[in-house]
């Protein structure tokens, strides 16, 4: 199980750095698109479609990665001030359903993907993209989060020590 932690911790590592890649490269692009259009009355005709792309490309990467630092899919407030047990069975529920929302999504974006391919299917633009390339990257991202849901529904983060004053609350409503 070890190896297999790791080697799903080195995915999420890899797709974070390649979301970050993408936000970089949707700054330059718009950088160059403002620069160009205001000096030189010029544009980058792949500005608009290709930063749409890195947009979409910045959350399939980058969304396993910030559900496993727990900054994704959570609802703290209202979990916070639970007890520990009652807790945990809420954050395992809650995984479980997340986890299949997740993975009727990712059936549906793989559906989305093999018609793209079947149909041979450009985007409408100048550059005439093949709409499977940047479709291919929402199975491997809600793969990956999905992954990482399965892995905190088996091996949950363990419960910090909160607010002393909502652990008193959470005593007095259990």
């Amino acid at each position: 199980m070890r190896v297999v932690n790791l080697i799903l911790d080195r995915f999420i590592w890899a797709g974070v750095v390649l979301a970050c890649v993408a936000l970089a490269g949707t700054s330059v692009i718009i950088v160059l698109e403002v620069i160009l259009r205001n000096l030189f009355g010029a544009t980058l005709y792949m500005a608009e479609e290709y930063s749409g792309y890195m947009v979409l490309a910045i959350f399939a990467l980058g969304a396993a990665y910030a559900r496993e630092k727990n900054a994704l899919l959570t609802v703290d407030f209202l979990i916070k001030r639970l007890g520990n047990a009652a807790r945990r069975r809420v954050e395992f529920v809650y995984g479980v359903i997340s986890l299949g929302f997740c993975l009727a999504l990712n059936w549906y974006v793989i559906q989305l993907l093999i018609k793209s391919i079947q149909r041979d299917m450009h985007a409408s633009t100048e550059l005439r993209t093949p709409l499977w390339i940047p479709q291919m990257l929402l199975p491997i991202g809600i793969t990956l989060l999905c992954l990482v849901m399965l892995r905190k529904l088996f091996n949950p983060d363990p419960i910090e020590a909160g607010d002393p004053a909502a652990e008193i609350l959470a005593r007095e409503t259990e």
